[in-house]
């Protein structure tokens, strides 16, 4: 829809999402980043785990690509007209495009395993007087900023397990895999879903691809490599 009335969906970074220390014209440093824009779903996106079967406390903690993948695939089987279920789940399979980028939700857990460990072993070496406990004390605030931890949601935090979500809340039970094709992996899911198609395996396919991963690290990366538009314009076939 947005491809075909011409809508720009770019915007500026929402003041929650990033804090304004990590932006500088000219970057000094990895930690910095000059891009100021990108395409945010900045709306609360109506969901509920329960209409599949997924538990509140896993939904915390699993990545939103996940969630928003699982609730558009049941939109668009609804919008085929397979509001209870396809005919033959054994002929109908998925392939989502998603880069295996940083999320937010792997973030959290890295930040709560390795940045808490180096912190307070930073902390031991600098101010040797701070006992365990009090070292303790530091890791165990550090790590509750972060929010709880749920195991249940563990699952949700693997990047190729998209697919599998979807298949698995569905009963879509022909292929179903996630790719990483970079920029092409949703060109590159339609592909692989047409292919299913002409080779007789499938009756239907779903085919899409989804990325929700605006972490500052990954901005750096992109930063660093002259990525990201200095414009904050992104015009692929611009004649400039």
């Amino acid at each position: 829809d947005n491809l075909v009335h011409g809508v720009d969906a770019v915007t500026d970074v929402p003041p929650d999402r990033v804090d304004p220390v990590f932006f500088e014209p000219r970057p000094t440093g990895p930690d910095r980043f000059y891009c100021r824009r990108g395409g945010f779903i900045d709306a609360a996106v109506p969901f509920d785990p329960s209409d599949f079967g997924i538990m509140p406390v896993a939904a915390a903690g699993t990545e939103p690509d996940q969630l928003l993948a699982l609730a558009t695939a049941a939109r668009a089987l609804a919008d085929a007209g397979y509001v209870e279920g396809v005919p033959d789940p054994q002929r109908v399979g998925i392939v989502i495009g998603r880069g295996g980028y940083l999320t937010p939700a792997t973030a959290r857990l890295e930040q709560r395993v390795r940045t808490a460990h180096q912190l307070v072993a930073c902390l031991r070496e600098l101010v040797p007087d701070l006992g365990d406990d009090q070292l303790d004390a530091i890791r165990d605030q550090f790590q509750q900023a972060l929010g709880p931890s749920h195991p249940e949601a563990s699952i949700g935090l693997v990047p190729n397990l998209v697919a599998s979500l979807v298949a698995n809340r569905l009963d879509l039970q022909g292929p179903a895999y996630t790719l990483d094709a970079a920029c092409a992996s949703s060109l590159l899911a339609v592909a692989q879903a047409v292919t299913e198609l002409q080779s007789g395996r499938s009756d239907l396919m779903l085919a899409g691809g989804v990325h929700h991963c605006h972490d500052v690290t990954l901005w750096s990366v992109f930063s660093q490599l002259k990525a990201l538009s200095p414009t904050g314009l992104i015009r692929p076939f611009d004649k400039a």
